[in-house]
C-alpha cells in the first residue's frame, strides 16, 4: 500500500514538472502560428505570416552572434575546465578543495552581479572599447568552466590513474600516456560540458546585459530589448527557432554522451 501511494505521488509530480516545462513552449509554439497578433481561444486558425519577419537579417544576425560566442566561450571552457578538472583529479596539494571551490564559485553568485563587476572593472582600466563579442566570451568562459568541470571530474573518477602509469612504465613519455589513455576516456565528460557550456552562453541574459555593444546585440538580449517597446507573435518564431535549435544539438549530443550520467554524477 505504502509503495503504490509513492509511486502515485511520484508519477503525479513527474506530470507537474514536465507540464510546467512543456505548457510555455507549446504556448510559445502555438503563439508561432496562428492568426493573430494576441492568441485568442478558441483559436482562429493556422498561419505562417509571422515567421517572415522572425526569418530576417534583424533577428538572423542576433542569433549567429550569439552562436559565436558561445561556440568560443564553451571551447575555452572546455580547454581551462578540462585541465582543471584533471589537476584536481590527480592532484594530492591541500589546496584541491578551495581550488574547486572558486572555480565553481559563478554558479554561486549572481550573473547580474558578475556582469556589473566586470563593468566597472573594465571602466576603471579604462578599456571600455573590449565591451563587445571579445568580453561576452571571457566573461561567459568563467559560468562555463564549473559545468565542464563537473562532467570531465565524472569521467576521471571512472579512470584508474594506474593504467596512465602502466602506459609509462612501458616507454610512453608523459604526453603520449595522457593522449592515448586518459584523454580517449575523457572525451564523453569534455562533449558533454562544452554542450552545457555551449546552452548556458546562448541562452544567458544577465551577464550579457551590460557587456553588449549598442551594434552587436546577442539574441537573448535583442529579444529583450524588442519586448521592451512592442509585442509581436515574431518574437516566438524566433523563440521557436533557437529552442529546436538546442534540442537538435543536444539531442545530436545524446549519441556521443550519455547526459544524464554526468547530471546525476555517475561514471560508468
Amino acid at each position: 500500500m505504502n509503495s503504490r501511494v509513492l509511486r502515485a505521488v511520484r508519477t503525479t509530480l513527474l506530470v507537474l514538472t514536465l507540464g510546467f516545462i512543456a505548457v510555455p513552449m507549446l504556448m510559445v509554439g502555438w503563439t508561432s502560428i496562428q492568426p493573430d497578433t494576441y492568441p485568442a481561444f478558441p483559436p482562429s486558425g493556422l498561419s505562417l505570416r509571422w515567421w517572415g519577419a522572425a526569418l530576417t537579417r534583424e533577428w538572423l544576425l542576433p542569433m549567429a552572434l550569439s552562436a559565436q560566442v558561445a561556440l568560443a566561450s564553451a571551447a575555452c571552457a572546455l580547454l581551462f575546465g578540462s585541465a582543471a578538472a584533471y589537476t584536481l583529479a590527480r592532484g594530492t596539494g591541500r589546496g584541491r578543495r578551495a581550488f574547486e571551490a572558486f572555480l565553481a564559485a559563478p554558479l554561486l553568485l549572481p550573473e547580474i552581479v558578475i556582469s556589473l563587476s566586470v563593468v566597472q572593472l573594465v571602466s576603471m582600466l579604462d578599456a571600455r572599447r573590449l565591451i563587445g563579442p571579445t568580453l561576452l566570451v571571457a566573461t561567459h568562459v568563467l559560468i562555463g568552466i564549473p559545468f565542464v568541470l563537473r562532467t570531465v571530474g565524472v569521467s576521471l573518477l571512472g579512470i584508474n590513474p594506474v593504467w596512465e602509469r602502466a602506459a609509462r612504465d612501458l616507454g610512453a613519455s608523459a604526453w603520449w600516456a595522457f593522449r592515448t589513455v586518459t584523454l580517449p576516456l575523457m572525451r564523453s565528460g569534455m562533449f558533454a560540458g562544452a554542450l552545457f557550456a555551449f546552452i548556458v552562453s546562448f541562452n544567458n541574459v544577465e551577464l550579457s546585459l551590460f557587456l553588449t555593444a549598442r551594434d552587436s546585440s546577442t539574441l537573448p538580449i535583442r529579444l529583450l530589448q524588442y519586448m521592451e517597446y512592442e509585442y509581436s507573435p515574431t518574437l516566438a518564431c524566433v523563440a521557436v527557432t533557437s529552442v529546436v535549435g538546442i534540442c537538435v544539438i543536444a539531442g545530436v549530443a545524446s549519441r556521443f554522451a550519455r547526459l544524464t550520467d554526468f547530471i546525476h554524477g555517475e561514471s560508468k
